[in-house]
């Protein structure tokens, strides 16, 4: 794959994520009256995919438009203009050997746009992997084991409810202001230095164990690597955002489920009360936690309510809209280098009225690339 290959490739997976994105977002108030807040948010995935796999159908948007993309002078300003279909005029006198030299100046600017796209993103990916290493290592400075046999039967007894295997361990540190769940492979659950009663204890440890058991972290990073790779896409960032909030809706979805309206109002109390208090450390780097924003709980609370009326959806339906997307996200499509690298093979094969080569060893194929016209000179 050439430099230009992957550019194209990048900008149009960055484009066509976009695109599905957008199609997400306008859908968003109809979904939200047919799916639960959880459906939404594993439909986002699909969005998420389509800015990392270079999968496209036959016939796409993107390889419709990318066309007239490289029609344009922004195109040629940044590959050159090798791709032009404007002849060049060479005189009779210009020969080399047995063969007229053909070709153009071209200006490497794809180049150093591709080594400023690699820098920021490999600075991106360190940054964030380095802040999560900080962050684990900060915590793990001043923080200790819960051995409250009460706690950590509670603990115990919401794992079985959830059918949760794996261990999970306890902790407690007055450097987080809020309870959070961290790690991937070994998990722990880090809790604030606060009196918490054992209803409060409860609504944590189930929203924490909500997280774990959805694998929101893998999910979170997941996000963290598009941000690092279409760090140049603004909208990127707007969807890092909704990832987040919509992850905190799911998760409360799940934790309140079954609960009755007391129990909500007592999951919701707890919520309003942990933002009262206040952490010496604020960085959440692939960290989930009771809150992300804390004004955001008005809009979480109202969401839980509203979930909490709302009908399961089928199997069937949810089925249905998630193939729509998929195929919406097909559809859209990318660069397929493919199909340019097959263009080539065939257009090496005939000659310009159509005709079938015939194999020379003694000479070099020129009909690949821009037509060039002799023109004799006059005497």
């Amino acid at each position: 794959m050439t430099i230009e290959q992957f550019l194209n490739l990048l900008f149009s997976l960055s484009l066509s994520g976009s695109i599905v994105f957008i199609i997400w977002k306008l859908a968003s108030p109809y979904l939200q009256k047919k799916v639960t807040k959880r459906v939404q948010y594993y439909l986002l995935l699909i969005v998420l995919f389509r800015f990392l796999l270079p999968v496209t159908a036959e016939y796409s948007l993107i390889g419709a438009v990318y066309p007239s993309l490289e029609a344009t002078s922004v195109y040629e300003l940044i590959f050159g203009e090798a791709n032009s279909a404007s002849p060049i005029f060479v005189g009779e006198n210009v020969v080399v050997g047995n063969n007229v030299v053909l070709g153009s100046v071209r200006t490497p600017v794809d180049q150093y746009l591709f080594y400023i796209w690699l820098i920021a993103a490999f600075f991106l990916l360190v940054q964030k992997i380095t802040k999560y290493q900080s962050f684990i290592k900060y915590i793990k400075s001043d923080w200790m084991p819960v051995d409250d046999p009460e706690i950590l039967d509670l603990l115990s007894t919401i794992c079985e409810e959830k059918k949760i295997t794996a261990p999970i361990e306890l902790y407690t540190t007055p450097l987080v202001s809020s309870p959070l769940l961290l790690g991937i492979r070994k998990s722990s659950i880090i809790l604030p230095h606060t009196n918490l009663t054992k209803v409060q204890l409860h609504h944590i440890l189930t929203h924490e164990l909500s997280h774990f058991k959805s694998r929101d972290l893998l999910y979170k990073w997941f996000m963290q690597l598009i941000l690092c790779i279409h760090w140049f896409n603004p909208l990127v960032y707007y969807i890092n955002k909704i990832v987040n909030q919509e992850c905190e809706y799911a998760c409360d979805e799940l934790s309140t489920r079954g609960m009755t309206k007391e129990e909500r109002y007592d999951y919701g109390m707890t919520l309003i009360e942990m933002t009262r208090h206040t952490g010496t450390y604020k960085e959440k780097t692939a960290a989930v936690t009771l809150y992300e924003n804390p004004n955001e709980i008005q809009n979480r609370l109202k969401v839980m309510l509203d979930s909490q009326k709302m009908r399961p959806p089928s199997l069937a339906f949810i089925t249905f809209i998630g193939l729509i997307l998929i195929g919406i996200a097909l559809f859209t499509g990318a660069y397929n280098i493919f199909q340019e690298k097959d263009a080539a093979a065939n257009a090496s094969r005939y000659t310009q009225d159509g005709s079938p080569k015939t194999p020379s060893s003694n000479s070099t194929d020129l009909s690949v690339g821009r037509h060039f016209l002799y023109q004799p000179t006059e005497k």
